[in-house]
This record gives structure tokens, C-alpha cells and sequence, in this order.
């Protein structure tokens, strides 16, 4: 006779923009240093969590749009069970499955999402009661993002992104994220990173700054949404540039790069003709993802497998 299945959890695995992302440096271990602020979006994946009888040992499954050619067994969420199962001495008799809905990698912070929606997961299924502080340092050695993922909606991270300093949650704000379609080069973010020069480095001064307004519930002003990466890419990435040239034209005027890209965001008013802009930029070989901030509390979300689940979001309408 089968055995029943065990308890489990449903989670939220938001996707992310930085509004302001700063590097001020390359440090002595080989990272460098960032001042970057940042949002969780409603634009998610969705992770499901259930134990397993005990020497059953951990089983990942992975489906949706963007699962296709990621290997189950090395993502970073099952990285993450492995990794807390280690640290808290237990042994991951799991079953884990992620429904991919995030474009990876396009900068948006997917795969490190998952993996800190599978820690918040397994602390909660084991009853750890870990502080994040701690489940932070388990999750800065899978990747810079996930301590970011840990606390949800906006925050200031600094040193190489580990360090967070939680805000208060934005208005919701309406946008659209376009990825163009040009495939990634293999260790993207490194490469975006090898092409920095000493000119690309600043101070930090309009992350705080915007992270200052943002403390005082102040809204983003647009002169402080900027990206580090925006000018290496422009000497550097031809192709890519020929895309946002061709959304600006169709209504785009001003792009934000998401993480270290190639997916951009367009912050849109509650006035824009919000449908004929997406037909505009699909007409250009966009993947358009309409998508609104999403607060902390939304971005931590999970619920017993054993309810009637919601959507965990695409995005906004």
C-alpha cells in the first residue's frame, strides 16, 4: 500500500527589480561591492514543498513556460534543500516541485527566489524557527539575491548583496518587464561584471539616497533609477541595444535594466493604453510580462498543500 503523503507547504517565489543598482568596486575575495535597492514583483514562481517517508531521499520536478533546459537535480532550490538539510542536521525526504513562470536568466532573480522560498519552506515544515538572519547566511552561499528573497518587498542590499536592510513596502506600482529574444550568454552575470571599468564604479550616493525617500514612503523619483550595468552592455551588446532602441520607438521612452539583464522594465501610469503597448512590443519580439510591486507580506506567503491554493501570480493585468 502507497504511503500517504506528508505534510507540505505552497509558496510565492517573486521575481525582482532593482531600481537602483551601484557598484562601487571590485573587493579583495574577487566579489565586488554593491549598493542596490530593490522590489519584489508580482511576476512569481510557485514552489511546492512535501516530505517524504523517511530514506526516501529528495525528488525535484520542475515545469511551466520557463523550465526548459534547466536541470531538476542542480537547481538552485533543490541546492537549498541540501543545503538547510545539512545545517540543521535533517534529512531531506522531500518532494520538491517548482512551476518556473520567471524568465531565467533575464536579471529578475528567479532561480535565487526559489531558493529562498525553499528555505522559508523547510524552516516552517521542520518547525526550526530559525531567525533569517541565520537562514541569510545559509542562503548567501547559494547566491547574493537570496538573502534579499528571505525578507521580501523592498530593501537596501549592500557588501555583495548579503546585506539587507528591510523598507517599508512601496505603493503598488504598475509596469511592464520585456525580454527580449536574445538568448543569455553561459555565466551572464559574471560576464556582466568582467565588462565593469573604474569608470562604471560610483559612491552609492543614489542608492541611499532613493533608499532614504523610500524609508520616508516618498516615491521613487525616476533620476535615481539607475543600473550599473547599462553602459558596459551598451559598448558591449550590439544585439541587445538594437532591441530596446526598437521599444523605445514603440512607446518605451525610458527602460530600466533589470539586474544585470537583458530584461528591461517600464514603469506605466494607470492612464497608459496598457494593451496596445503590449501588442507594440510583442510586434518587436518582445516576451512581455505585465507585472506590479509586490509588498513583503505578499512576497512571503505560504499555505498548507492541503487548501485550496490561488494563483500564485503571473502578473498584474
Amino acid at each position: 500500500m502507497a504511503a500517504e503523503p506528508g505534510p507540505g507547504l505552497e509558496l510565492v517565489a517573486p521575481a525582482k527589480l532593482n531600481l537602483a543598482l551601484e557598484v562601487l568596486g571590485r573587493r579583495d575575495d574577487g566579489y565586488h561591492e554593491v549598493d542596490t535597492v530593490l522590489t519584489t514583483i508580482d511576476l512569481a514562481d510557485r514552489v511546492l514543498i512535501r516530505s517524504r517517508p523517511e530514506g526516501s531521499g529528495l525528488s525535484v520536478s520542475l515545469e511551466g513556460p520557463h523550465a526548459a533546459g534547466i536541470p531538476a537535480g542542480s537547481d538552485l532550490a533543490a541546492a537549498a534543500a541540501r543545503a538547510l538539510a545539512e545545517a540543521s542536521g535533517r534529512a531531506p525526504d522531500l518532494d520538491l516541485h517548482v512551476e518556473k513562470r520567471i524568465p531565467q536568466p533575464a536579471g529578475l532573480g528567479g532561480a535565487s527566489s526559489d531558493a529562498a522560498a525553499v528555505l522559508r519552506g523547510l524552516d516552517e515544515l521542520w518547525d526550526l524557527g530559525w531567525p533569517r538572519e541565520r537562514l541569510s547566511a545559509i542562503g548567501a552561499g547559494l547566491g547574493s539575491d537570496v538573502p534579499f528573497f528571505l525578507a521580501g518587498g523592498a530593501a537596501r542590499a549592500t557588501g555583495r548583496g548579503e546585506l539587507i536592510e528591510p523598507l517599508p513596502d512601496l505603493r503598488p506600482l504598475s509596469l511592464l518587464v520585456l525580454v527580449p529574444p536574445v538568448p543569455a550568454p553561459p555565466g551572464k552575470t559574471a560576464r556582466r561584471y568582467g565588462q565593469l571599468t573604474k569608470r562604471d564604479y560610483t559612491d552609492g550616493a543614489r542608492s541611499r539616497r532613493l533608499a532614504h525617500r523610500l524609508a520616508r514612503r516618498a516615491p521613487p523619483p525616476s533620476g535615481d533609477l539607475v543600473n550599473a550595468f547599462e553602459e558596459p552592455l551598451e559598448r558591449s551588446e550590439p544585439e541587445l541595444v538594437a532591441h530596446y532602441a526598437a521599444y523605445r520607438e514603440a512607446g518605451a521612452p525610458t527602460l530600466h535594466l533589470c539586474g544585470s539583464g537583458p530584461a528591461v522594465y517600464l514603469l506605466v501610469s494607470e492612464r497608459a493604453k496598457r494593451s496596445e503597448l503590449q501588442e507594440a512590443f510583442r510586434a518587436r519580439g518582445a516576451l512581455v510580462l505585465p507585472a506590479r510591486t509586490l509588498g513583503r507580506a505578499a512576497s512571503l506567503a505560504s499555505r498548507p498543500l492541503s487548501q485550496p491554493a490561488p494563483d500564485a501570480g503571473t502578473g498584474g493585468s
